[in-house]
């Protein structure tokens, strides 16, 4: 979208900045949490080599998710991330949490690696299994 000359304030950017960096840091926790089933093999841990965008492009799994009636998610991020040297994308679907908190957090994210290595499809089988048996 395009912002009109009087639809933002300097507040409202502040503010933003202040969402988009929580949301970052939110993102990279829980990109953690999966690092964290490779600490064996990469015990430096992962760093972020870059993302992007795909606000218009949704996951499988968002589809799938807004089929059985749940909303789709405002926006998409592919990250990828260096786990000593082996790249590693991650898929960020980013869903509407309600109202802003006084710490800037309003957003729902769904964080898993993307289903593009046989290493990413063990690791969701192996979190599925352990959230299913917990």
């Amino acid at each position: 979208w395009r912002w009109k000359d009087d639809d933002i304030t300097g507040e409202d950017m502040t503010n933003i900045i202040k969402i988009h960096n929580q949301n970052n840091e939110q993102a990279w926790k829980e990109i953690l949490k999966w690092e964290a089933l490779h600490a064996v093999e990469c015990p430096c841990g992962p760093s972020l080599m870059r993302f992007g965008g795909k606000a218009k492009e949704y996951s499988p799994r968002a589809r799938i998710r807004s089929w059985m009636g749940y909303e789709l998610p405002f926006d998409r991020h592919d990250w990828i991330v260096d786990r000593c040297g082996k790249e590693v994308r991650y898929v960020i679907d980013y869903y509407d949490g309600g109202a802003v908190d006084k710490n800037y957090q309003f957003t729902i994210l769904d964080v898993r690696p993307a289903f593009d290595s046989l290493s990413a499809v063990w690791d969701r089988i192996k979190v599925a299994w352990w959230r299913w048996t917990s």
